[in-house]
């Protein structure tokens, strides 16, 4: 068979494949396109409404709890995350003590100090 014959019968084909799509495509249509006769025998459903999914709120600590996190993870093996904890205590407290840190930064401060041991 010669190239152009076969490049033809392959051009045959797709063209025949192509018009089988634009029937599917019509069929699907006319599933999906609003038909008055249809539309009556069909039951009518009330949307019923959504609940919003509520957003936890962030946990409170308390100074004590920071306390012990700071010191849990400032001895954990063997002191190896020391300086990381005084880093992120001046962080958050300018004066880099734990009375400096305000409450409202206590939940962003434990999510750091869990990400010592991730990295």
């Amino acid at each position: 068979m010669s190239k152009m014959s076969e490049l033809s019968q392959v051009l045959d084909e797709l063209i025949s494949c192509g018009e089988k799509l634009i029937k599917l495509a019509k069929a699907i249509r006319e599933c999906f396109t609003p038909d008055t006769a249809i539309e009556e025998t069909r039951p009518v459903v009330e949307a019923k409404p959504v609940a919003k999914a509520e957003i936890p709120a962030p946990p409170s600590y308390s100074k004590e709890d920071i306390r012990g996190m700071l010191a849990a993870k400032a001895s954990e093996e063997n002191g190896r995350y020391k300086s990381d904890v005084k880093a992120i205590v001046k962080k958050y407290g300018n004066g880099g003590t734990l009375t400096d840190i305000p409450a409202e930064s206590y939940p962003e401060l434990v999510k750091e100090l869990e990400g010592l041991s991730d990295g």
